[in-house]
């Protein structure tokens, strides 16, 4: 009787993780934060898991990574893709994902039989400022911005390893279609999402998450939504859809299926500088900046200098002005010492 008690709950998607009340800020807002519930060595042993896995990736020089702002004295290695390859993966790391069950948060949330991972990086960054551009993770014609969130076929996870205040989602309301848009146009949006600068509407606009240790954020990918944070990161940025086909491919160490390139044992084969896999021609492999970009960079941190000029340029780019009608602003000190 206990055995098909369980796989009752099971069916039924049971997590007592999952409240009523996130299911309906999920509904409502389009996002909503969980408490893992893990022990604090687990999370401890987590993040010592992390950080040998950033250091291996340094090291090896293993090329499915994402360098944003690299600096002169410190590789400010931004993420790392593929993170559950066994080239770099530990068993501290494998021990959290058996614990933290996020298939089963998932399930439990959108009510899905089979959830499977088709992305996953690590994002691992410096203690530096960052902020990146306002984005949708995958192409919307916008018309289905309002639906509410359940409905989708996607959905996005990221699980937090350090605190990290400053993720912004652009609350529904303000988005395409809500009663106060900000978002008025396609034309709008593409611009938003285009601009070579970070950009920051009224605050009342947009949703400012805090995320703390051992926290998952489910949330809309089809939602403009921005990066940000104040300090190192060690976060899981993750992708999920509702697998309906027969074959199931998994870890052992994790409660969801994955696509053939996130399994442990895929084999990553290079042809020089790129790939010999066309199953990996979206995997990014970015290389270090040059010195004197990486010296830039070191210098406009801390003293805003190169920007002076380049700002001066955008703001009387025609693109601007037509933000600004709509309350969208040119982010002046994003990523430096002076981001607020």
């Amino acid at each position: 009787m206990n055995i098909i008690k369980r796989l009752l709950m099971d069916n039924n998607f049971i997590d007592s993780r999952i409240s009523q009340e996130n299911k309906l800020q999920f509904k409502k807002k389009g996002w909503t934060l969980i408490d893992l519930k893990l022990p604090k060595e687990t999370l401890n042993n987590a993040i010592s898991g992390l950080k040998i896995m950033k250091h291996v990736s340094i090291r090896d020089d293993f090329k499915p990574r994402r360098i944003y702002y690299d600096h002169l004295f410190t590789n400010n290695l931004a993420a790392i893709e593929l993170p559950f390859n066994q080239k770099i993966c530990n068993e501290k790391i494998k021990d959290f994902f058996i614990e933290a069950k996020i298939g089963s948060l998932v399930r439990a949330l959108m009510n899905w039989d089979n959830p499977c991972c088709d992305l996953a990086r690590l994002f691992c960054m410096n203690n530096f400022k960052y902020r990146g551009n306002w984005h949708r993770d995958y192409e919307s014609n916008l018309r289905n911005i309002q639906l509410s969130s359940t409905k989708r076929d996607c959905i996005l996870v990221g699980i937090y390893l350090l605190p990290q205040k400053g993720f912004r989602i652009l609350k529904k309301e303000f988005e395409y279609n809500g009663k106060n848009s900000i978002v008025p146009n396609k034309s709008i949006d593409k611009a938003i999402r285009s601009f070579p600068f970070p950009l920051s509407p009224k605050d009342s606009s947009y949703d400012v998450v805090n995320g703390k240790i051992g926290t998952a954020l489910l949330f809309d990918p089809f939602l403009l939504h921005q990066g940000s944070n104040y300090n190192e990161r060690l976060d899981f940025h993750m992708k999920f859809f509702n697998n309906k086909n027969s074959t199931i491919n998994k870890n052992k160490f994790q409660d969801f299926s994955v696509t053939d390139i996130l399994h442990e044992k895929y084999e990553l084969r290079f042809n020089g500088n790129s790939f010999n896999d066309r199953k990996l021609e979206n995997i990014p492999l970015h290389k270090r900046s040059t010195i004197f970009q990486r010296l830039t960079n070191t210098i406009d941190y801390r003293t805003c200098i190169r920007r002076v000029i380049k700002l001066k340029n955008l703001k009387s780019d025609k693109y601007h002005n037509y933000l600004k009608k709509y309350g969208w602003e040119i982010d002046n000190f994003s990523n430096t010492i002076f981001q607020k």
